[in-house]
C-alpha cells in the first residue's frame, strides 16, 4: 500500500512541476505529449465525454513520471474513461478507475500514468 502512496506523491510532484507545459496541438486532434525534468511528462488527450458540477468536456489531462507512460496513457484514453462493465487496460498495465476520472494505471517496473479531467 505505501507502494501506491508514495506513486501518487510522486505524480502530485510532477504535476506542480509541469503546470507550465502548454501542449501544441497535433493534426490527429490530440495533443502532443512534453517531456519534462527526469523523464516526467504532461499530455493533454481526447477522451469519453464528461460531466462535473456544471462543466462539459472530452479532454483529459494525462500525467505520467515516463514519456512512454504518457504514451501509453494517451492511446488508452477513450477505452480507460469509456466506463462500461469493467474497463480494458493496457497489456502489462494495473489501472484504478472505477469512475471515468480521476484513473490511474502503473506497470510493475515503475511506469506511472494517471488521468484527470480537463476543464475549459
Amino acid at each position: 500500500m505505501s507502494r501506491h502512496l508514495n506513486a501518487r506523491a510522486l505524480l502530485a510532484v510532477a504535476c506542480v512541476a509541469l503546470v507550465a507545459c502548454s501542449p501544441a496541438v497535433a493534426s490527429t486532434g490530440t495533443l502532443r505529449a512534453h517531456a519534462s525534468g527526469a523523464g516526467n511528462c504532461k499530455s493533454v488527450g481526447k477522451g469519453t465525454p464528461w460531466s462535473y458540477k456544471g462543466q462539459k468536456g472530452t479532454f483529459y489531462t494525462v500525467v505520467g513520471n515516463r514519456a512512454t507512460a504518457c504514451a501509453v496513457g494517451i492511446k488508452w484514453l477513450v477505452r480507460l474513461t469509456n466506463i462500461v462493465g469493467f474497463p480494458k487496460t493496457p497489456p502489462g498495465w494495473q489501472c484504478v478507475n472505477a469512475v471515468a476520472f480521476p484513473g490511474q494505471c502503473e506497470t510493475r517496473g515503475g511506469a506511472i500514468f494517471e488521468w484527470n479531467a480537463k476543464p475549459k
